[in-house]
């Protein structure tokens, strides 16, 4: 039974690798013999490439479809001409979570692949901070509470611009899915990666700079070990994530195992990843990606979109108590059901709460916390001394502190940190380091005062 189901598998894997050859251009096809030859380099010849595990981040755009499906045309060809063919470790990763519509349409990418049922395919998703097989069923611990808690603390203490809240930090909640692994199974021999060579040196000089001011004391090559790279710069996140108490950035310590190398095929990308029939053979599963935002495969561009709506509604002029819907919500007079908030579906946070953070009313010891409450809380006037009280850590009703965890998301303890404003030295500096540089890792300008331009 096992040879028959072998040989009918066999067939099936032919039959998806005919129909990638022949929704492929000529200069596709061209440039897939060259990534085959890249890939035996890579992993030492013919006679190691079924040792050779190779890695891909696969994010929700069209590219990283046709990428996958690339790859999957090289495994398959190699398999055909030879005894052995290459592992592909596929990483699903969204940030901070993964919802479920984008998780049915990698499964339908997946099944068009025929991956699920190859035992040279390994299918990974990221879910509540662990590498976990992939399911199309979003995961229960989603969202995940530390990544709310430090985009809600970042906000408060640092800045609260889409840009920047949604910035550079991103890089590093990136680098940290790509560096979990499991403690059972060795890093992946290579990662994949079609970033140009400029991209490339640019991340690398940002990361350099952000270990270097988070006191990392150890070298950072041109060509690191990625494995390594990755859990300094997934130390270096939660260094960033929870500014409380006194992080120290742990001493760099070579990995026993074998680095990670970066298989770059950014000179093969226009031929690779162009569109064309592929895409109609992947029945094009995602939605056109934001080509002028560079992680829009992991972001979700329209929580981006009602962030940035928010925030202008909160900086505009306003009368008390007026509403402030995020794009996409309809009004409550409407015979429909109001469309919820992707960026609180995503992030686990309600609407109150952002408005919250994007007004920052409790940095500088509560300086916008009348005005906030005028804006927004007219009603919690009266109670503005006890606030100030349980801000200072003082003694006041349980019911103003249960107001403030309620309207800011944040415990007691992260809001007097955000009040008193202490700050490890190291941490600040690498705080601001962040908050100056957008998804293009390019440099932002200083922010305006939220109050004043309030």
């Amino acid at each position: 039974m096992s040879h028959i189901h072998d040989q009918a598998m066999h067939y099936i894997y032919q039959q998806v690798l005919e129909s990638l050859l022949g929704h492929m251009t000529q200069p596709q096809r061209a440039s897939l013999q060259l990534l085959i030859q890249r890939l035996l380099v890579t992993s030492g010849g013919p006679e190691y490439i079924g040792d050779f595990k190779l890695l891909v981040v696969q994010g929700a755009d069209n590219r990283s479809a046709r990428l996958l499906a690339i790859l999957r045309a090289a495994q398959l060809s190699i398999a055909l001409r030879a005894p052995l063919t290459f592992q592909l470790e596929v990483r699903v990763v969204g940030l901070p979570a993964t919802g479920r519509a984008l998780l049915e349409q990698h499964q339908r990418c997946f099944d068009t692949l025929f991956l699920h049922d190859d035992p040279r395919v390994h299918l990974q998703m990221v879910a509540a901070g662990r590498v976990v097989p992939f399911d199309r069923q979003p995961r229960a611990c989603e969202p995940w509470a530390l990544a709310r808690d430090a985009m809600l603390l970042f906000g408060h203490l640092i800045d609260s611009r889409p840009e920047a809240l949604l910035g550079s930090r991103m890089h590093l909640e990136l680098a940290a899915a790509v560096g979990l692994t499991g403690e059972d199974q060795p890093c992946a021999d290579a990662l994949v990666t079609a970033m140009p060579v400029g991209k490339r040196r640019r991340y690398l000089a940002w990361a350099r700079r952000g270990l270097r001011l988070a006191g990392d004391t150890g070298q950072l090559t041109a060509t690191p070990c990625l494995a390594s790279l990755a859990e300094r710069l997934r130390q270096l996140h939660g260094l960033a994530g929870l500014p409380v108490g006194e992080p120290e950035m742990p001493s760099h310590e070579p990995l026993a195992q074998a680095p990670m190398r970066l298989l770059a095929i950014d000179d093969l990308l226009p031929q690779l990843l162009s569109e064309g029939a592929l895409d109609r053979m992947m029945d094009q599963p995602f939605a056109p990606s934001q080509d002028a935002m560079p992680l829009a495969a992991y972001l979700d561009p329209l929580a981006v979109a009602q962030l940035q709506e928010l925030r202008a509604r909160c900086l505009a002029p306003a009368r008390p108590r007026e509403p402030l819907r995020l794009v996409g919500q309809r009004a409550s007079g409407s015979a429909q059901r109001p469309q919820p908030a992707r960026l609180t579906q995503v992030h686990g946070v309600d609407q109150a709460q952002l408005i919250c953070m994007l007004y920052g009313p409790f940095a500088e010891q509560g300086r916008g916390l009348e005005h906030f409450l005028q804006c927004r809380h007219p009603d919690m006037l009266v109670a503005l001394p006890y606030l100030h009280r349980a801000l200072q850590g003082k003694s006041c009703p349980d019911a103003v502190k249960n107001w403030l965890v309620n309207t800011s998301g944040l415990s007691l303890r992260h809001l007097r940190v955000v009040y008193a404003g202490h700050l490890q030295h190291v941490t600040r500096r690498l705080l601001a380091a962040l908050a100056r540089r957008d998804v293009h890792l390019r440099l932002l300008p200083r922010p305006v005062d939220r109050e004043a331009s309030s």
